[in-house]
């Protein structure tokens, strides 16, 4: 039997099989524990990764939107007779888009409806880092025919 500074004071006997089986108790602990934060180290590395990937997405189809809702405010300024065909061939995106957006395609259509309205759409299509083509973002407005006599 042992006895411990507190046991001899008291003179309380320890059996030697309790001290003897807890002298590497601390050892596996210690082993476990490292296991556990590497896995868990291992694992936010990628879930960051993902997480910002994901924000990264998020941000452009967001600026991709803004993008066309101002375009189509300047469109909607003008004049239904200055909506032409040519005018929507030259509009270009705006240098803030393009450093996001990288390889960002913008097209314009008009259409003639029946009930008189010149339907405009507005597309932005691009390249995700993957390299596949992300689903475009549309939108779709309608403008009082041109004025007549005007050019269309």
């Amino acid at each position: 039997m042992r006895h411990s500074l507190n046991n001899r004071i008291r003179k309380l006997l320890v059996p030697t099989r309790l001290v003897a089986r807890r002298s590497g108790a601390l050892m596996v602990e210690v082993v476990v524990g490292a296991v556990l934060l590497g896995i868990f180290l291992s694992s936010v590395g990628p879930m960051f990764r993902w997480i910002r990937d994901a924000r990264l997405t998020s941000d452009r189809h967001l600026f991709a939107m803004q993008e066309l809702a101002t375009q189509m405010e300047q469109l909607a300024a003008l004049p239904s007779s200055q909506i032409t065909d040519q005018r929507l061939q030259s509009l270009s995106i705006t240098d803030s888009t393009r450093t996001m957006i990288p390889d960002a395609n913008l097209t314009a259509t008009r259409q003639a409806e029946e009930d008189g309205l010149q339907r405009v759409t507005l597309e932005l299509a691009w390249v995700n880092d993957a390299g596949m083509d992300v689903e475009p973002k549309r939108l779709t407005a309608w403008f009082p025919p041109a004025a007549e006599g005007a050019a269309e």
